[in-house]
This record gives structure tokens, C-alpha cells and sequence, in this order.
């Protein structure tokens, strides 16, 4: 799929289709579970990337979005069988971050799971990250208190 803003062409990759990617896309991912202390290494994050959730999962997604060749970011979309899905890993390397990324990619999976008749459409969102989600459409639901790690709040 190609989406044209500002006059640059951008391909978001669904699924994530080159293997060379896979590493960078594995670094970044350590990187940003690294920051929040948890201690997954970029080895586990290729197995990630390779095996994905396998438990009672219908779908298991990873995208990447690039730009001239270069990766942005990445997400993953996981749809279970009674119909949910979350959107997990939506990870903006940094020098991109408020440029609107976000919400497009926010908008690619809200299409894709209207086209797949996803019944529920979900995020455990830190709150630094509560605006992107509100701003596309997404309604709080709850809270999730040191879900990941002591004092680290996930609202849903």
C-alpha cells in the first residue's frame, strides 16, 4: 500500500515482507522494551518477530512503515478468535515522532480491521502515549496499575 503525504511517498509493509528488516526492526523493539527496564534482548525480538503470539491467535501481525527505504517504525496487530484485537508495539523511532506516523499507521490498522470484521479494536497505551490513541478515535476503558512493571500504568 502507498500513501502520499506532503508529497513524499511512504510504503507501510504489511506484513513485514524483507528478513534484512528484521533486525533493525528487532533493535528497535529491544531498544524501547529496554527503556521501560524490561530485559529482552534484540535475540528474543528476532524470535519474536519470527514465532509472534501463538496462543489461541488467529492473526499475528507485524508491519513496518518506511520511508525512502528507511524504517520508521513498527506495530503489531494481534486478533484473537472471539473477534478482539490489539494493537501492540507501536513503536515511532524517535527523530520521527510527532510527525503524524502515529495516526496514519493507527488509521491503516482501523481499516484493516474493519475489512477483516473486528468487533473490538484495543491498546494497552502508556499515558505519554494517550493523546495519539484519543485523537484517533479510541475511548478509555480502564486501567491497567503495574501491569508490566511496578509503577508502570497501562491505560486501556
Amino acid at each position: 500500500m502507498v500513501i502520499f503525504l506532503k508529497e513524499k511517498v511512504f510504503h507501510f509493509c504489511m506484513p513485514l515482507e524483507k528478513p534484512e528488516n528484521n533486525e533493525e526492526i528487532a533493535k528497535l523493539l529491544s531498544a524501547y522494551w529496554q527503556e521501560r527496564g524490561m530485559d529482552y534482548s534484540k535475540d528474543w525480538a528476532l524470535e519474536y518477530l519470527e514465532e509472534g503470539h501463538k496462543k489461541e491467535i488467529k492473526e499475528d501481525l507485524f508491519y513496518s512503515y518506511t520511508e525512502d527505504g528507511e524504517t520508521i517504525g513498527t506495530v503489531s496487530l494481534v486478533v484473537d478468535v472471539s473477534g478482539v484485537a490489539e494493537i501492540r508495539d507501536l513503536v515511532i523511532k524517535p527523530e520521527h515522532r510527532g510527525k503524524g506516523y502515529g495516526q496514519m499507521i493507527l488509521q491503516e490498522l482501523e481499516m484493516y480491521a474493519m475489512e477483516k470484521e473486528v468487533r473490538k479494536l484495543f491498546a494497552l497505551v502508556f499515558e505519554t502515549s494517550q493523546k495519539l490513541f484519543s485523537d484517533a478515535g479510541f475511548e478509555e476503558e480502564g486501567m491497567l496499575r503495574s501491569h508490566f512493571a511496578k509503577g508502570e500504568d497501562l491505560i486501556i
